[in-house]
């Protein structure tokens, strides 16, 4: 198990990337059991939850929509091993006394077999639950501390740490030597963060500026003339996907023509309709969410542009609600590899998922193999996709193939202890 001092060193890394992202709780408690298409088997009882209304309803408010629709599109395929999926999905609102309360629901009242696309922001309420209960986690937030440090958690993106460091790397292979960080003001985590990018910047031999910007802030002319003055060549804003535009075109007025580099959390559709996000650059966990080249990520599209245009058609359609229909494929993926049958258990689903080898979900995700007996994580995924905005549209780079960090260049950014 990672020390306490690891743990809280990863949830500073990924503080600016999650208040990137950023109604009243509900539970959808949907269920997706219709549409048989010639399935034969028992319905099989599976379990969502994510905070899709809320403080981080603008990156993630699609994602319970997204869920539904996978498990249609199963259902009207006829099924995984001819059974049905009965899907219940659940809205936490990012609160987490009423986020644990519904995964005990899934779990002791629905008896769920596994928890498919976590996209909950606060998931480690009810984490060590979900393991004592052994109900596995199938894929969701890559970003999620869990997804790290859990056993009982399958993740399907880049690593916390390795996101840091591939921001970094990814500036210095565009011949960006001086970077700059902007980072939230609103939350000490996100000042936390600074350490990290920090020693990142150091391991990888380029010259690092940070500056805190405010959401309320009238204008950011003081934060981009050091910067200009600073010589930065690239940088990235760490806070919600509004201000970053707000800074970048405050930047830009101030003659700091240096392009974005940003996680993948920021994106959202409208952002190629503003001039200035022209050669941004960005790092993403998966696949792009817009590569329609690859044949599963275009399967991902018509099926939502079919039953959720009004997400396919908003800022709502971009990485975090990806992650959802990603993570129902890992349990197909699983489900047939475990060949479930009738009844399954939860132990049947995590042995399928150990059954896993190299599994990408047809170019979903990099290269996953899943090892029994971790006390942490049982797969750290340290592959990243590199994507840019051009000409007003976003781009796959690299041929739209992962570039993959070796583990042992991330060990000297880890806290000693």
């Amino acid at each position: 198990m990672w020390s306490k001092k690891v743990l809280a060193f990863v949830a500073a890394v990924v503080a600016a990337v999650a208040l990137a992202g950023c109604g009243s709780s509900g539970d959808t408690n949907t269920s997706a059991a219709n549409g048989d298409a010639g399935a034969s088997g028992s319905a099989w009882k599976i379990g969502s939850i994510a905070s899709c209304s809320g403080t981080q309803a603008g990156s993630l408010g699609g994602v319970c929509k997204t869920m539904q629709v996978w498990a249609d599109s199963v259902n009207a395929a006829g099924g995984i091993n001819g059974h049905k999926i009965d899907l219940i999905v659940k809205d936490d609102a990012s609160n987490p006394t009423t986020s644990t309360s519904m995964v005990r629901e899934l779990i002791d009242k629905d008896h769920v077999i596994a928890i498919v696309g976590d996209s909950s922001n606060v998931d480690a309420t009810w984490a060590s639950y979900a393991q004592a209960k052994g109900v596995p986690v199938v894929g969701g937030l890559p970003i999620s501390t869990t997804f790290i440090s859990n056993p009982n958690f399958f993740g399907i993106g880049t690593n916390l740490l390795a996101l840091n460091y591939a921001t970094i790397e990814t500036a210095k292979n565009a011949g960006f030597n001086k970077i700059g960080f902007l980072y939230c003001a609103e939350s000490p985590q996100c000042s936390q963060s600074v350490p990290a990018f920090e020693g990142a910047a150091k391991l990888l031999g380029v010259e690092g500026t940070t500056a805190k910007v405010s959401a309320t802030a009238p204008d950011y002319t003081a934060q981009c003339l050091q910067m200009k003055n600073a010589g930065i060549q690239t940088y990235e804003v760490g806070s919600g996907s509004d201000v970053v535009l707000r800074v970048l075109d405050s930047c830009k007025s101030q003659g700091l023509n240096a392009p974005l580099i940003q996680a993948d959390g920021t994106f959202q559709n409208s952002w190629t309709k503003d001039k200035n996000t022209d050669g941004t650059l960005g790092v993403e966990l998966t696949a792009p969410w817009f590569d329609s080249s690859i044949p599963g990520v275009k399967e991902f599209q018509d099926a939502l542009q079919k039953s959720a245009p009004d997400v396919y058609n908003s800022d709502l359609y971009g990485p975090g609600t990806f992650y959802g229909w990603i993570s129902g494929k890992l349990f197909e993926a699983a489900a047939k590899a475990g060949n479930l049958g009738d009844n399954p258990t939860s132990a049947d689903v995590t042995k399928g998922l150990f059954a896993l080898k190299d599994e990408t979900l047809g170019g979903l995700i990099a290269p996953t193999t899943y090892q029994q007996g971790s006390k942490g994580a049982p797969f750290l995924n340290t592959c990243y996709w590199n994507i840019q905005i051009k000409d007003g549209k976003y781009i796959s780079l690299n041929g739209g193939k992962p570039t993959c960090i070796d583990p042992a260049k991330l060990a000297p950014l880890m806290p000693k202890g």
